[in-house]
């Protein structure tokens, strides 16, 4: 299921269309999305979690954590605050509660094979953007035409090439792909990775749930983001080149034009 909210307009300025589609060869969506956004707000946040674990489990997991992420900006009227020490503490905070309220779920029913979720949130702030992210859910930015990934994928294929065990090209294929070193759910603690980036006029930001970046390169990417006039253009784009690709996967997309 999905969790969003937007009122009319745009905020400093931030647009922000979503979408999310089961793909064509599952049988159910463990995707959720979230974006929060109000024209009469300071801040705003967007983030996308990809369930895994057992047969509905995944799709639970991920609607936890976004309902939790919700929660705690609404209790924390955190869209009426520009700091970036606030913001950064709140993706972290509301985080470690997922993470607790998915193992303690796990335990009190004795899962065999515990449920948890990828996730990738950012917070925007009128001048800097905070990104927080464990697994391999993605943030982009495209600038000036170029695309850069803003978070790096906690996965063991990642962890082979970061000690040269294989080259880039032998990870784009490779059969442990899926294998993700980060979660929030399954362990009692997670190591969050939290950055912070500076906004510039003009910026378009991607989040996505791995189910993109399986079929469409940074390149694809890259091409879709800067040839979109709107963001809704984009996110139907980026959608619709994935099933094309075959949508072996969910797929879930933001893309925030600013």
């Amino acid at each position: 299921m999905v969790y969003s909210k937007k009122n009319s307009g745009s905020i400093n300025p931030i647009n922000v269309v979503a979408d999310s589609h089961v793909g064509l060869v599952r049988d159910h969506n463990e995707d959720s999305f979230v974006y929060y956004v109000s024209e009469s707000d300071k801040s705003s946040f967007i983030a996308v979690a990809d369930g895994i674990g057992g047969h509905d489990g995944g799709e639970i997991a991920s609607e936890l954590c976004m309902k939790t992420m919700v929660s705690a900006w609404k209790k924390g009227k955190l869209g009426q605050t520009s700091s970036k020490y606030k913001l950064k503490k709140f993706l972290d905070s509301s985080l470690q509660e997922s993470n607790k309220l998915i193992f303690d779920l796990n335990k009190s029913f004795n899962i065999q094979h515990p449920m948890g979720t990828t996730v990738v949130a950012a917070a925007f702030s009128p001048s800097h953007i905070i990104t927080a992210h464990a697994g391999d859910s993605r943030c982009y930015r495209l600038r000036n035409g170029i695309l850069e990934q803003l978070t790096e994928d906690h996965s063991y294929v990642v962890d082979l090439v970061k000690n040269n065990l294989i080259s880039i090209e032998e990870a784009r294929n490779h059969p442990f792909s899926h294998i993700i070193s980060r979660s929030i759910g399954p362990g009692e603690d997670v190591e969050l990775e939290l950055n912070t980036f500076e906004r510039k006029p003009r910026d378009r930001y991607l989040l996505c749930s791995d189910g993109l970046n399986a079929h469409l390169d940074d390149i694809e990417i890259e091409t879709i983001l800067y040839d979109a006039a709107t963001a809704y253009d984009a996110t139907r784009n980026l959608l619709y080149t994935a099933l094309r690709g075959g949508g072996e996967d969910n797929i879930t997309i933001l893309s925030v034009f600013t």
